[in-house]
């Protein structure tokens, strides 16, 4: 699983060519949003999402969600929601997972690499849709 807490993160995957321009900008606006809300007094370069929750990416060969210190078994995560995201023609899912009142953790899983038991698990979740593409920097999202 990939593991964005600050830009550099984001810079450091689209370069590797790991995620794509759409995604790191759509990544780059949300760390902006959140910056502005959690600690406006710094500079986006500095802002870190370790205190806040850190966004995760699903990478193919991950079977489950315990790199970010989630349980094995899927029956036992429940995220706060999930919503449908699509970037630049590709889908993803987002599951918006609370540690506590200030703690969120979004985890991004591609649709068309997401193992079978992922995708049976949030067959039976609602999912609500998520801006992406050509959003204003200060479109709402629920964080």
């Amino acid at each position: 699983m990939f593991i964005i807490k600050t830009m550099a993160d984001v810079r450091r995957l689209k370069l590797a060519g790991s995620i794509s321009h759409e995604l790191a900008a759509h990544f780059a606006r949300k760390m902006n949003r959140l910056k502005q809300n959690l600690a406006p007094e710094l500079d986006l370069e500095d802002f870190s999402l370790e205190m806040h929750g850190v966004f995760g990416i699903l990478e193919e060969s991950d079977q489950n969600l315990t790199a970010i210190g989630l349980p094995e078994s899927l029956a036992l995560i429940m995220p706060e929601w999930v919503s449908r995201l699509e970037v630049a023609g590709e889908i993803y899912y987002v599951l918006y997972l609370m540690a506590d009142n200030d703690f969120i953790d979004q985890v991004y899983l591609l649709d068309v690499i997401m193992p079978d038991k992922i995708r049976l698990w949030l067959s039976e979740q609602p999912v609500e849709e998520e801006s992406g593409e050509g959003e204003a920097d200060d479109a709402a999202h629920p964080f």
